[in-house]
């Protein structure tokens, strides 16, 4: 959903994956799924780039709905990030975490500890709807008019309809 200059994006609904992960002690399988499916669509987005040289794309984690102080599945990221920074070093423009209050963002921070320097300077943290807005390049006046961010996302989606889990 970039515009101009921006990268597409890769929406995360992270309230859903978090319903999909694996509870303590079960089955890795659905988590290796999760992965596997965001191997095949970021494949998918990066094969239609618009310069095939030097494919970009970014990742918006919409954390609406999750208690970050109680609910933070912080292992999902850390398997999404073992596939992704080995394998796509320099595919991501950005990631967005969205909406995360001012008083948790250095909650969030330390959980991301995991991430090397390099790929943490290119994540975004915020509650303000703008800087989510400025940084992927999107129309804040539609969102608005949309009725919020994921009628916005629905609205906008040209690729991997397959890849929507309902």
């Amino acid at each position: 959903i970039g515009e101009g200059d921006h990268a597409a994006v890769v929406y995360i609904d992270f309230a859903k994956l978090q319903m999909m992960a694996p509870k303590e002690g079960s089955s890795e399988s659905l988590s290796i799924s999760v992965v596997q499916a965001f191997v095949v669509y970021t494949e998918t987005l990066l094969a239609r780039s618009t310069d095939p040289r030097r494919p970009k794309l970014s990742q918006f984690v919409d954390l609406t709905g999750v208690n970050l102080k109680q609910g933070f599945k912080v292992n999902v990221l850390k398997k999404l990030y073992r596939t992704f920074e080995p394998n796509y070093p320099e595919t991501l423009e950005k990631m967005v975490m969205y909406p995360v209050p001012k008083a948790l963002v250095s909650v969030v921070n330390a959980m991301l500890s995991f991430v090397n320097e390099y790929t943490r300077k290119k994540f975004v943290i915020t509650d303000d709807l703008f800087v989510v807005c400025k940084e992927l390049g999107w129309n804040l006046k539609e969102i608005e008019t949309c009725g919020g961010v994921r009628s916005y996302m629905k609205k906008h989606l040209k690729h991997g309809l397959s890849f929507v889990f309902e």
